[in-house]
Formats: structure tokens, C-alpha cells, sequence
């Protein structure tokens, strides 16, 4: 879908929706107006929030009509037949490769890619029991053995993707890696007992100074620390994000 042109059939029908749900956000917005004269302040506040959501909506929506008129670009990379049907080993590596296509074509600035089961056959992996279930491991061997193998995995695929990315030459004369900043973790330390601190977090790219492993006390340092600071890398002018208390202390750019 990224990249296979759009045909007229199909590209009248997605303008026509997206004027319908254009339409019916200007009918909302005309109530919402209506029913701002009628109450008090502490509803118009709540009113004035929906408004915001609805304009944010108004330009997601115009954005879209944008992309309707604008070519796919032109890629010599194809799928395999009946990728659906291949092992979970066996299709990440053509996620990573769509990603590594995203990001040269300019398709895209922001990717989130999220791997949480293995389906069927056990993702093709020589292990005995699914992935969550390894997660829960309660420190028992056989089990954390079985979980290294897929984590392994994941880790290695990441790498492959930063050399993709690496090989990919800009035309401000560095690579598609010195462009891009790359998060590998988890929104779990511990699967086990379900805690969210001291998470597993690798950075790559985005011209931030790398070759470091930093640590810090679990419960003082944010991960919205990090997101933090690479937010403001993003171009973004904000000073918080979630429950930072600033940005990652030591992370620092080339």
C-alpha cells in the first residue's frame, strides 16, 4: 500500500469519504457552537476541549487529502508471495525492510513498529511454550534459555535495520542513520512481575553521541526523560512530555 499506485476507482472513492468526513465535522461543529450559548462556564471549558479535538481532527483529515493526490514513489523492492502465510522468522526482516523504504522515500517521518506474539508454529523459533508466556519466566532456566533465543533474535534483526540504514546515503551528505533516531525496547524491566522500571532502552542515530551504556536508579529517572529529549531532537518545542523531569541527563549530540 505504500508503494502500489492507487487506482481512480479507488482514489475517487477515498476522496468522497474523506469529504463526507469533512462535511460531518463542520454539522458538529455548528451544534457544538449552538450548544456553547446555552451553559455554564465550567461546560464551555469542556466544550472548548472537544473543539480542539475536533480541529485536530480537521487537519489530520486535510493532511490526508493531501497524500490522496501525491504518487507513490518508485521502489524496485517486492514482497515474497503469500507473506502472510510465512513464519514470524521469516516476516520481520521484510517489516524492517518496508521501514528502511518509508524513511528513504520520504513516505513517512514517524514509524512504530510492535512485536508481541509469535502466531502460529511457534514463529518458526525452536522453542516450546509462547512468547508471553516466556516472558512470565519466574527466573526458571528452561525458560528464560527458550526466551534469550527470541530475544536474540529481535536484537540481531534491529542491528540488520541500522545497517540498512547506514548503507543509505543523504543528500546533506550523511546516511539515513545520522538522520534518523532508532528505540529498541520494552514497556516492561521485568515481564515477570509486571514492573515498568528500569527498562531496556537502545537509541541509535539522530546525531546524539553514542557507544555508551547509561544507567540510572530505577524510580528517579523518567523513560519520558528520553522521549523528551529526543522530542526537542525532533524539532518539537515542548519543555515536558508525560512525567519528565527534564531531558536525559548525558545524552548529548555530535
Amino acid at each position: 500500500m505504500l508503494f502500489q499506485p492507487t487506482g481512480q476507482g479507488e482514489l475517487s472513492s477515498l476522496k468522497k469519504a474523506n469529504q463526507q468526513q469533512i462535511s460531518i465535522l463542520d454539522l458538529v461543529e455548528s451544534d457544538a457552537r449552538l450548544l456553547k450559548k446555552r451553559v455554564g462556564i465550567e461546560d464551555r471549558e469542556k466544550i472548548d476541549q472537544y473543539f480542539t479535538s475536533i480541529r485536530s481532527l480537521e487537519k489530520r483529515l486535510t493532511q490526508s487529502a493531501a497524500w490522496l493526490d501525491r504518487p507513490k514513489p518508485k521502489v524496485s523492492y517486492s514482497l515474497p508471495n503469500e507473506p502472510n502465510e510465512m513464519d514470524f522468522v521469516d516476516r520481520v526482516p521484510l517489516y524492517y525492510d518496508l521501514a528502511t523504504l518509508a524513511l528513504q522515500t520520504d513516505s513517512t517521518r514517524v514509524i512504530s513498529l510492535e512485536f508481541s506474539d509469535l502466531g502460529p508454529n511457534s514463529g518458526g523459533f525452536p522453542v516450546t511454550r509462547g512468547y508471553h508466556q516466556l516472558t512470565h519466566h519466574g527466573k526458571v532456566d528452561s525458560y528464560i534459555k527458550e526466551l534469550s533465543i527470541i530475544e536474540r533474535f529481535h536484537t540481531k534483526q534491529f542491528g540488520l535495520f541500522l545497517d540498512k540504514l547506514t548503507a543509505i546515503k543523504e543528500p546533506n551528505g550523511k546516511n539515513l542513520l545520522d538522520n534518523t533516531m532508532a528505540l529498541l525496547g520494552s514497556g516492561m524491566g521485568n515481564a515477570s512481575s509486571h514492573s515498568n522500571k528500569n527498562l531496556p532502552l537502545l537509541l541509535a542515530g539522530g546525531g546524539f553521541k553514542h557507544g555508551n551504556h547509561m544507567r540510572f536508579e530505577p524510580g528517579k529517572t523518567p523513560a519520558s526523560n528520553l522521549f523528551l529529549s529526543m522530542l526537542q531532537r525532533f524539532g518539537l518545542d515542548t519543555d515536558t512530555f508525560n512525567r519528565s523531569s527534564g531531558t536525559l541527563t548525558g545524552l548529548e549530540t555530535v
